[in-house]
């Protein structure tokens, strides 16, 4: 465990792209105790500085130029990677302009709590793909994840969630792992 996160506190350093397993809140600054959007499981950031038990990270992803409040895993599935409030007011900076109907390439920084973070994002689509198995396998076949399109995956997980062990930490992990092997994404 200690060479694991010594481990991680040096890719922190290098500014190397990390994942998280969870939800992570999003704060505009350092030492803001409101939060001000959320970061979902399996989306690569960047580590730009560590600032006391918070880290400064850059989000690379697509805006839909009608929803500037989210940050898309793709540019034209509702792959979601990050999502911050309405009256939010964060900076986004465009890398690439979106054209013929595609969505912009745009990176935002933001602030997060330190831990919680990993490297391996294969090891999260294991555990990801083992917990949608072993819950939703009870009830009837279990349907490829690439069965179904990325936009249909969160409705349908949802209407069946009540009816499983999948514990409220692990939905969104579940979700990006059908949504990122979906029909459309793979």
């Amino acid at each position: 465990m200690v060479i694991a996160e010594l481990f991680l506190i040096g890719s922190l350093l290098a500014g190397e792209k990390i994942y998280s397993d969870s939800v992570k809140s999003l704060y505009a600054d350092a030492s803001s105790a409101k939060a001000i959007g959320r970061l979902l499981p399996t989306n690569a950031v960047t580590v730009v500085q560590k600032s006391g038990e918070r880290i400064k990270i850059a989000i690379r992803g697509y805006q839909n130029p009608d929803v500037k409040n989210v940050i898309y895993y793709s540019d034209s599935q509702r792959v979601i990677a990050a999502a911050f409030s309405k009256t939010a007011n964060i900076e986004t900076r465009l890398l690439e302009k979106g054209k013929g109907g595609k969505w912009d390439k745009v990176e935002v920084s933001v602030y997060t709590e330190e831990g919680g973070f990993g490297g391996g994002l294969e090891a999260m689509f294991e555990k990801a793909g083992q917990i949608y198995n072993e819950n939703c396998s009870i009830c009837h076949a279990l349907p490829e994840p690439s069965h179904s399109k990325a936009n249909q995956w969160p409705s349908l997980l949802q209407s069946m969630l009540s009816r499983t062990a999948i514990d409220k930490k692990d939905e969104w992990l579940v979700i990006q792992y059908l949504q990122k092997h979906s029909e459309d994404v793979k």
